[in-house]
């Protein structure tokens, strides 16, 4: 039966880009990590079920909220009874970031694909990036434990943390940068 659940889920994705988008030359911290979310499933054991689709979320996981932020898409999402080894998180090919590497700075213009730059650190800009030809198919990714949801109610709280303290690369060509992989950290908490 299906049954609306606070899923006191704080969780975003294991692999919320499990590999860079280009070979980098370095890479620096990020000042603002934007994602939109498209689909998050998780699954059962049997088939992946789809717990949000078609209502676009975007976070940005740079930010000191934003396990908050996470918490807030997922709270309230409609859950099945069942039990989860795995999720699936499908996210928008466009990225915004902004950050350095070096004494480099995101100057929020776009060039061919990838994120001009200034020397200039309070010309720091937010560059949107779309990646060409999109994303690969999302690879689902083991939870740490298994989560149980009955009569409504998940046997767990899913924590993810981000580092992005190395998620803006630079391409090592004419200084261009784009978003690179964030680390992504995942813990579960029995309630």
């Amino acid at each position: 039966m299906n049954r609306h659940v606070a899923l006191t889920v704080l969780m975003l994705v294991a692999g919320l880009c499990t590999a860079p988008l280009r070979a980098h030359a370095a890479t620096g911290p990020a000042s603002a990590y934007k994602v939109t979310i498209t689909k998050f499933e998780l699954y059962n054991g049997t088939s992946w079920v789809t717990v949000s689709s078609g209502n676009s979320t975007t976070l940005d996981i740079a930010s000191v909220s934003a396990g908050s932020a996470a918490g807030n898409f997922f709270a309230g999402l409609s859950v099945p009874d069942g039990t989860y080894t795995q999720v699936r998180v499908t996210i928008s090919d466009t990225f915004v970031i902004s950050g350095r590497v070096g004494s480099n700075y995101t100057n929020g213009q776009n060039s061919n694909g990838i994120c001009a730059v200034t020397a200039v650190a309070a010309n720091e800009a937010e560059c949107t990036v779309t990646v060409p030809g999109g994303l690969p198919a999302p690879s689902p990714d083991a939870l740490p434990s298994t989560l149980t949801v009955t009569n409504g109610v998940p046997s767990h709280k899913i924590r993810v943390t981000f580092n992005v303290n190395n998620a803006i690369d630079d391409s090592g060509v004419g200084g261009l940068m784009y978003p690179g992989t964030p680390s992504v950290t995942m813990a579960m908490i029995a309630l």
